[in-house]
């Protein structure tokens, strides 16, 4: 089966119940007709694969949401191991250094498999997309049109209220995605805002492309105001809300290369604000300005 997000391919040799289980895939779904060999620079990701486990230390060791997550890297391939919490045991991948080849040794039995392998696509994603120019950032767009915007910041911060206070108060709007979408730096100098397979708490998967107008940088305050962000600030804003692994050279330097031209092109704005219609009037009206400008 072949996913095509964001411009770039994954494919995944499913076991046919995986829209079924993992229906924020559907949208992303391309033609049956299509081999992956057919599909340039697709990302395979293979199930139920056998491989030796790296006996080292791991290079680093995570633990976001309670997943504990261990990676080792070596000059050939990326090794990582995924256990859920509450599990006793742990799922293993391996990728080459540009994640087009992927196996796990991940079997799908049960629905905790089919949560497990949509976390493993997610990361098989982000690093193989890096080298397309592609990165995933924790946030919430809305797209008007043609065009987008970003709002970015910390869990709780107010990201997706703000969204909903632009989809009730400014006309013509709709949500894009409320978590992980993505951008995508053309040849061009455009850049792309495209949906995703994840959306976090709120089931949107919009498998479409914008063009991305403007960032903000959300913050919590008594009153509302609005400030341009300089060049090293908005490129620090988005390396905070980009997934990936810094330990890692390879990807580190391609992620980060990408962040760095977004952030000298996109307008990036630190907006300062109370959850009410005047906040998104306010960075409504700072959106239209950078479009016209």
């Amino acid at each position: 089966m072949i996913f095509q997000i964001a411009g770039c391919n994954l494919s995944v040799d499913d076991d046919g119940e995986m829209l079924e289980r993992l229906p924020n895939f559907a949208p992303f779904r391309m033609s049956d007709v299509l081999s992956v060999s057919s599909v340039r620079d697709a990302c395979a990701v293979r199930l139920g694969c056998s491989f030796p486990l790296c006996a080292a230390e791991p290079s680093f060791v995570s633990a976001p949401d309670g997943r504990e997550i261990r990676v080792w890297f070596t000059p050939e391939y990326c090794q990582m191991s995924l256990q859920m919490p509450g599990e006793t045991h742990a799922c293993h991948l391996q990728a080459d250094r540009h994640w087009r080849q992927v196996q796990t040794d991940l079997g799908l039995h049960t629905p905790i498999d089919y949560g497990v392998l949509n976390d493993l696509l997610m990361l098989s994603f982000i690093y193989n997309a890096a080298f397309a120019r592609v990165v995933l950032i924790h946030a919430s767009c809305i797209a008007i049109g043609d065009e987008g915007v970003a709002f970015i910041g910390p869990s709780g911060i107010g990201k997706s209220t703000h969204s909903r206070l632009w989809l009730r108060y400014i006309p013509g709007t709709r949500l894009l995605n409320d978590d992980q979408p993505a951008m995508r730096l053309c040849p061009d100098g455009t850049v792309m805002l495209y949906g995703t397979p994840w959306s976090g708490k709120t089931p949107c998967y919009r498998n479409e492309g914008v063009r991305l107008r403007t960032l903000f940088r959300m913050e919590q305050a008594s009153e509302n105001s609005i400030a341009r962000l300089g060049g090293i600030a908005a490129f620090r804003m988005l390396l905070g809300a980009s997934s990936l692994m810094g330990r890692d050279g390879v990807t580190f330097a391609v992620i980060s290369e990408t962040l760095s031209q977004i952030a000298g092109l996109i307008p990036s704005f630190l907006l300062k604000n109370r959850p009410e219609e005047a906040a998104a009037r306010l960075s409504h009206e700072m959106y239209s300005q950078c479009r016209t400008s």
